[in-house]
C-alpha cells in the first residue's frame, strides 16, 4: 500500500495505490475526503464522489483479477472547480461498449455501478482491454 501527493500547475494531486481486497475501500474514501476538504467541494459533491469511487473500486476488486492478487490505483485531482478521480487496475478488463455492463447484477453484466458512476458524476471516460481498466470521473466542486 502506497500514497503519493504531488503539486503541479495548480492542480493537487494525490495517488493511492492499495491491494484489491474489499477492506481497502475506507481508505480510497478517506483519501477523497481529504483532497475534496482541500479543493473546497461541498459536502454533498465529495457524498456523490464517495459512493462513485466506492463503486469503480469495487468493479476492480470483484471482476478484474478473478480471485488473484493484484492492485488498485485510484489518484485523485483538484483542479480549479473540478476534482476528478482516476480509478485503474491491470486486470482482465471489460467491454466499455457493451450496455449490458449497466445491466442488474446477475444478468450478465458487471451490475449498477458504471450506471451510478454515470448518474453521479458530470464527466466519465473509460478504457479497458485485456491489460486493464481505467475508469475516469470528474465533478465540480460547487464551492460555497
Amino acid at each position: 500500500m502506497s500514497a503519493s501527493q504531488t503539486e503541479a500547475q495548480g492542480q493537487h494531486i494525490v495517488e493511492l495505490r492499495i491491494p484489491a481486497r474489499a477492506e481497502n475501500l475506507a481508505l480510497a474514501r478517506l483519501a477523497l475526503a481529504g483532497i475534496g476538504a482541500i479543493a473546497g467541494a461541498r459536502e454533498d459533491v465529495i457524498a456523490d464522489l464517495k459512493v462513485s469511487v466506492t463503486e469503480a473500486c469495487t468493479n476492480s476488486i470483484q471482476h478484474a483479477y478473478a480471485g488473484r492478487a493484484g492492485n488498485v490505483v485510484v489518484r485523485y485531482r483538484a483542479a480549479g472547480e473540478v476534482l476528478e478521480v482516476e480509478v485503474a487496475d491491470d486486470g482482465s478488463g471489460f467491454d466499455t461498449n457493451d450496455p449490458g455492463n449497466d445491466s442488474v447484477e446477475g444478468s450478465g453484466g458487471q451490475g449498477m455501478g458504471l450506471m451510478i458512476i454515470r448518474e453521479l458524476s458530470d464527466e466519465v471516460r473509460m478504457e479497458s482491454d485485456e491489460s486493464g481498466s481505467r475508469i475516469v470521473f470528474s465533478r465540480r466542486v460547487d464551492k460555497s
